[in-house]
């Protein structure tokens, strides 16, 4: 269906809207989003489009880097569209990770970026796993940042080994590295920490040790000598 929960209107109507529909669907395709936008918005106000229709205003408004109105419509309807095809959920996750991450929203860009990894192909997943590198390196989660800046470097050169990567290849570098400068800082601030709440040891009441030399190793001469009762042989 075109739409749903549509009220009884005249034929010639409904022809009308359905042409409208058609035409906002050809402006989307040939990337014209403000176009669509224009017949988009008046067809959902008054028929309420579906969820996949719902779905191309939010990517208009993403390409019109309009992110606030993209995740207004992105957060409604993408939890309906389980039943798409996978790579074109891809899309739609990405798009609203994305728009998220603009906002600077990024345990919900995480959300999505993270759903995208299970739908998109192997050589998308590299400019995934870049983005959740910089969402947990923003929420200053260093070890997992670090993680998947290994992880999209490792698919960039799996499955997009070409040379327009290879500035990005050399950013994840720098970052991997500003992660790994934060990750070491916490280690040791961790075991400052960890020597600060040790307790502080009273030697005056530590009894003295027995030299080595002074003790005597006793000898094991018969069965009777362990308290169980066992030969030395089954001990």
């Amino acid at each position: 269906m075109l739409f749903t929960g549509v009220a009884s209107v005249g034929a010639q109507q409904k022809v009308s809207d359905v042409d409208k529909l058609g035409m906002a669907i050809e402006y989307f395709q040939s990337g014209k989003y403000h176009e669509a936008l224009l017949l988009f918005l008046p067809l959902d106000k008054n028929h309420k489009l579906n969820p996949r229709f719902r779905a191309f205003i939010g990517l208009c408004y993403y390409y019109e880097w309009d992110y606030d109105k993209a995740v207004k419509y992105f957060d409604k309807v993408l939890p309906q569209l389980d039943g798409l095809a996978p790579h074109e959920r891809s899309v739609y996750y990405y798009a609203a990770g994305e728009s998220h991450f603009q906002l600077k929203k990024y345990e919900k860009a995480i959300e999505y970026f993270t759903k995208d990894l299970e739908v998109c192909y192997n050589n998308e997943k590299g400019d995934v796993y870049y983005r959740l590198g910089f969402c947990n390196m923003f929420l200053k989660n260093w070890k997992q940042a670090y993680r998947q800046f290994s992880s999209s470097e490792d698919f960039y050169r799996r499955y997009r080994n070409t040379d327009d990567v290879e500035s990005r290849l050399a950013q994840i570098t720098n970052m991997k590295n500003g992660c790994m400068k934060y990750i070491m800082e916490q280690i040791d601030d961790e075991r400052s920490q960890m020597l600060e709440q040790s307790p502080s040891v009273d030697t005056t009441d530590v009894p003295p040790v027995t030299p080595w030399d002074s003790i005597t190793v006793p000898t094991v001469t018969s069965p009777q000598f362990f308290s169980n009762k066992k030969s030395a042989g089954g001990y």
